[in-house]
């Protein structure tokens, strides 16, 4: 029998988010908010990792920004995507 408590901390793992974009930008604000969002309701544990210096943004096409990765996963360029897609890929079901 596995622990309540112990089998818990398995659960609760920290989710790794990247934004790349500028953080006055309204999409990027409206992005990061989204998935802050998400990830409180569904009780997540998550790490934001924010880029906006100027080198790595020069990598982007400035069309494409901003992007947000939810592991090592591209999930939305430009747009926010739908709290569906955030939920699915926070909960790793993304294809």
């Amino acid at each position: 029998m596995v622990d309540a408590c112990h089998f818990l901390s398995y659960e609760n793992t920290m989710i790794s988010v990247k934004l790349i974009g500028s953080p006055t930008c309204r999409r990027y604000q409206k992005m990061r908010a989204s998935v802050i969002e998400e990830a409180e309701r569904q009780k997540l544990a998550i790490q934001v990792e924010e880029v906006g210096d100027t080198e790595t943004l020069s990598k982007f096409n400035p069309l494409s920004l901003p992007r947000l990765y939810i592991g090592d996963i591209l999930v939305a360029s430009q747009n926010s995507p739908k709290p569906e897609i955030i939920s699915q890929a926070l909960n790793g079901n993304m294809k």
